[in-house]
C-alpha cells in the first residue's frame, strides 16, 4: 500500500560514526540544521561532479601510478 501524500520530501536516515557526527555538528553555524547543511553539501557535490571535478578520488589514496 502506498504512503499518503504529505506534501513533503520523504525523510532519509543513516548512521554516521559517533565521532564524525560530533565533529560535523561542531561545524554547523547557529540557526542552521543538520539537514540544511547536508542538503547544501549534496548540491555542492553534484555540481562538482557535473563540472568534472570530483572531490573524492576514484582510486583509494596511495594507489596513484608512478609516471616517473
Amino acid at each position: 500500500m502506498a504512503r499518503p501524500a504529505t506534501g513533503q520530501t520523504p525523510p532519509i536516515s543513516f548512521r554516521p560514526p559517533k565521532q564524525l557526527l560530533v565533529e560535523f555538528d561542531a561545524t554547523i553555524e547557529e540557526g542552521r540544521t543538520r539537514s540544511d547543511v547536508l542538503i547544501e553539501l549534496m548540491h555542492d557535490r553534484i555540481n562538482r561532479k557535473r563540472r568534472g571535478r570530483a572531490s573524492v578520488p576514484d582510486r583509494p589514496a596511495g594507489s596513484e601510478e608512478n609516471t616517473a
